[in-house]
């Protein structure tokens, strides 16, 4: 792995960069083998109805949500590595659970925790290597570290439906707790750098101090200002607008995840759609450094205006797809945009936050992504059977051109 750096150049691939980012790589291949087949399990396993075996997919998101919440506060309030290492350790013990093969509601409750296990290690591990990148390198050091969920998007799917299909689903879960073990290895061996205890206690006396200089003003003002207090606890409010412009793009981006494979078929093009996310991840790996390079250099707007506008091409040309090599150039669209926004954004959302929040600032940001792919299906649901496949990815395209206006805006206010 090349620097190409000049001679004093601030240094991004430390050890426990590299440590880091494999650590992540082995999380989201814990979560997405999971996460493919847990539907078929519950349906082949428990003879549930489709409905829900469903939800044991996605009550795993509603605990990552959950955790995205309160973990900014816990990670600073316990230490980073603290908090990474007991969710790496409950990652373990859930994916043993799975073996135990007990009832349906127990299945969706240890779903539920592993998500809330998932989403702090995921928060934690991310904000771990953000605070070792520098300032300057915040670009490419976020593009690097994001390769980890791309491989782990197409490594983790690829193992749960090989293993699934040719073995059992017992040997799945055993794989799935020795990948959360090596999690679990690498957060040990982890160091990580002292945490800056700037800005939030200071910041605290001078709002004390304003309150009881404002006796006069209304009980409503005051409880605005409570509410306002209470989401800087959770929140990290300054990067949710660009974090909320990111969401909007992943809510677009559910759309492939749930329609995809139907629409496919109704094209017969099911061959050319099962290698959909592999052109897609494929596209992310190569792109991800030159865009990371890019945003550093030659700021924001030169890597996230060419990303949407590829994002809503690529919703376009599958909308319009007839054969297959147009699934396949849509997947190129697609990888780019997506890629290209979940890493840029994210480097602006910590490029702009200071060390002291930035598990914040991270858990703010994947909360707005969880949010818009969590939601997305549920909405599109409803307007997929009113307006076809066709026309949805269509729709897709201008929320695209939507979230890049408001990016716009986003910019101009500075945030």
């Amino acid at each position: 792995m090349s620097e190409s750096e000049q001679p004093g150049a601030a240094r991004l691939w430390t050890r426990d960069f590299i440590v880091g980012t494999l650590v992540n790589f082995v999380l989201m291949v814990n979560y997405y083998m999971l996460m493919v087949v847990m539907t078929t399990y519950a349906m082949d396993a428990y003879a549930a109805p489709a409905s829900l075996a469903a939800f044991c997919a996605s009550i795993f998101i509603i605990g990552t949500l959950v955790a995205r919440f309160a973990s900014g506060p816990i990670v600073e309030r316990l230490g980073r590595k603290r908090v990474l290492v007991a969710g790496a350790c409950f990652e373990i013990l859930f994916s043993c659970l799975y073996l135990s093969g007990a009832a349906l509601p127990v299945l969706f409750a240890i779903r539920l925790l592993h998500g809330v296990a998932y989403g702090m290690c995921s928060t934690a591990i991310t904000t771990v290597v953000t605070s070792m990148v520098p300032h300057e390198r915040k670009g490419e050091g976020v593009g690097y570290y994001m390769l980890s969920v791309t491989l782990g998007s197409a490594v983790g799917p690829s193992i749960g439906i090989f293993v699934s299909t040719s073995y059992d689903f017992r040997l799945l879960f055993v794989l799935a707790a020795a990948t959360a073990a090596a999690a679990l290895l690498g957060a040990l061996t982890l160091r990580v750098p002292k945490e800056g205890a700037k800005g939030a206690k200071g910041a605290e006396p001078a709002a004390s101090g304003a309150s009881g200089a404002s006796g006069t003003r209304s009980a409503g003002a005051d409880g605005a200002r409570g509410a306002a207090a209470l989401a800087s606890r959770v929140l990290e409010l300054p990067v949710l607008p660009i974090s909320l412009v990111c969401g909007l793009v992943f809510f677009g981006y559910s759309s492939l995840l749930t329609f995809l494979t139907p629409y496919a078929a109704s094209l017969g093009l099911v061959q050319a759609a099962s290698f959909f996310f592999v052109v897609y991840a494929l596209i992310m790996f190569v792109t991800r450094p030159f865009t990371g390079r890019t945003f550093d250099r030659k700021g924001a707007r030169c890597v996230m205006v060419p990303a949407f506008l590829s994002f809503a091409l690529g919703m376009v040309v599958l909308g319009l797809a007839h054969a297959g090599w147009m699934i396949l150039l849509a997947a190129l669209f697609l990888g780019f945009g997506v890629g290209t926004v979940q890493s840029s954004g994210l480097a602006m959302a910590v490029r702009a936050t200071p060390d002291a929040r930035l598990s914040l600032a991270n858990s703010t940001f994947y909360i707005c992504l969880d949010v818009g792919v969590g939601v997305g299906p549920v909405i599109l649901g409803m307007l997929a059977p009113a307006v076809g496949y066709e026309n949805l990815f269509l729709i897709m395209a201008a929320v695209a051109l939507v979230a890049l206006g408001l990016l716009f805006l986003v910019e101009r206010k500075g945030a």
